[in-house]
């Protein structure tokens, strides 16, 4: 069989019943057994079929890291249906065009995100029927507990092609359009089988998710927990103390963090309440971690940290480091087994090694395309190559630097600039915490060079001091003119710095 939903099942003849996921809430803990997901799984698929949903169809999933999560994930999928996450924190308008573009059969929510969706949802036609968990006395509007009365052999896992669709998630809009990423049963699990074999997990294992679960490695980490038998534990919003807290009481072998995480950790830790001694792997992905940084982390947590690289549309892992290999500061390690991977010019040119160029891959964690957007799957698929936007290097190991994005390149007077030169001497500073550099409007160069940049906790430093601490190691045409000081930047809610926010920014100032 090859619907993914049977793993969880093979999970139980494997492994027996133990404690699969633990929901750490603020005032209560929730532990699920991998019996007691199944069941309500199964209950959940039994429920949804009543109401009609069927093989191929999109149920819409609007909710925050709540207990329900591997269940909605399981029982859907194990339909035949598409699993269809939605950021929770997105505005009605644009969980509306999500609504709108996916045609979403059936929508499952929570309580506290109704009155955002029934905004959103006003006028949408395709959306048949609305689930809502928690008590909403609303007409039209199906309790989740109603749904889940009974299980019958309709929640059996249903039979589907590998290349059927399991899962419909739209991409953040960092760039400022969502899209829907079709990835099927087998994108999912050979990415995720390729991936065991760089990190093998044990039945033992304990891993944390503090990212939101409508990201990617959120669903993929639960989907790995059902093929390794480990338990994860699921925290409702990212606390840098209480993921130490947690770490720490619940011995946690496996964290993925993105790098603004790791910084505020780095900020609370305490050695004598903290410790790191119960972990086999800490990892660092979503976005570049600074090397200084990066020095730094490891040596106030007194652990290794790993680096990985990947994004929805490649399903989502791309290249992860060796632990049987030398650290090398600023890889993301090798590509995947089974992946292949180069990089390219504009032209489609492969780039000579050591040398920057587009990274594309291909293998059969790659996507399907972008639903309902053939142009724009025709131009990232090309040839079964994955073109992702992303600018890196090899080197002679064959691993794998991210140096950029294509769109983040500042044209100067018709030179390409790199904003990463002028970010890593920033980070160097010992009074920057975080740093951004891009592009802004310029009536001479038609773009010029400017920062922003977050200072640490009782730092000073002026604008002037900055600009020429950076044009001391970085030619004055590439370095930036410009340095405003921010409380915070604006990021996506894995964590990403949105440039294009930024830009918007500096230039209204």
């Amino acid at each position: 069989m090859t619907n993914i939903a049977r793993m969880l099942g093979e999970n139980i003849q494997k492994f027996g019943e133990y404690e699969q996921f633990i929901y750490l809430g603020s005032d209560d803990e929730v532990v699920l057994t991998n019996v007691e997901i199944e069941n309500r799984a199964r209950a959940l698929a039994t429920g949804l079929e009543k109401l009609g949903v069927t093989k191929g169809d999109i149920v819409g999933v609007i909710i925050s890291n709540i207990p329900e999560i591997p269940q909605a994930i399981n029982g859907i999928m194990r339909l035949g249906a598409v699993f269809s996450p939605i950021i929770f924190a997105l505005t009605p308008p644009e969980i509306r065009y999500i609504l709108e573009d996916s045609k979403a059969k059936v929508i499952i929510t929570e309580k506290k995100l109704w009155p955002k969706v029934k905004e959103a949802t006003q006028g949408v036609n395709s959306v048949k029927r609305i689930v809502v968990i928690g008590n909403v006395e609303e007409p039209n509007v199906i309790q989740y507990d109603d749904l889940l009365k009974e299980a019958d052999k309709r929640g059996d896992v249903k039979e589907v092609s590998k290349d059927d669709l399991a899962i419909l998630m739209y991409t953040a809009g960092t760039t400022g359009f969502s899209k829907g990423v079709m990835l099927s049963h087998n994108n999912l699990e050979s990415n995720m089988r390729q991936g065991a074999k760089v990190w093998p997990f044990d039945h033992g294992d304990r891993s944390i998710i503090t990212l939101p679960m409508n990201h990617i490695y959120g669903v993929i980490s639960y989907l790995e927990s059902c093929a390794v038998g480990c338990t994860t534990v699921l925290l409702p919003q990212f606390d840098p103390v209480k993921v130490l807290d947690v770490i720490t009481d619940y011995k946690i072998t496996v964290v993925g963090l993105v790098p603004t995480m790791i910084i505020m950790m780095m900020q609370v830790y305490d050695s004598n309440k903290h410790s790191m001694k119960s972990m086999k792997l800490m990892v660092s992905s979503g976005a570049p971690l600074a090397e200084e940084t990066l020095k730094q982390a490891m040596k106030i947590f007194g652990i290794q940290i790993y680096h990985a690289y990947g994004l929805t549309e490649a399903g989502p892992t791309v290249a992860r480091q060796r632990k049987d290999r030398p650290l090398k500061y600023g890889s993301v390690g090798p590509p995947l087994p089974g992946l292949k991977l180069k990089l390219v010019y504009d032209d489609g040119k492969e780039v000579p090694q050591g040398k920057e160029g587009e990274i594309i891959c291909k293998g059969p964690g790659v996507m399907k395309g972008y639903w309902n957007k053939p142009e724009l799957t025709a131009a990232a698929l090309k040839d079964g190559w994955l073109y992702t936007g992303d600018l890196g290097r090899l080197d002679e190991d064959g691993e794998l630097y991210i140096t950029g994005r294509k769109k983040d390149l500042i044209i100067k007077g018709g030179e390409n600039i790199d904003p990463g030169i002028s970010e890593k001497w920033l980070y160097k500073h010992p009074a920057i915490l975080e740093a951004a550099v891009v592009g802004i409007p310029d009536d001479k160069y038609g773009e010029e060079v400017a920062a922003v940049v977050v200072l640490k906790q009782g730092q000073k430093v002026t604008e002037e001091e900055l600009i020429d601490y950076v044009r001391e190691h970085v030619h004055h045409f590439s370095a930036p003119i410009k340095v405003a000081v921010m409380d915070a930047l604006p990021k996506s809610a894995t964590g990403k710095i949105l440039k294009r926010e930024i830009r918007g920014i500096l230039k209204r100032g």
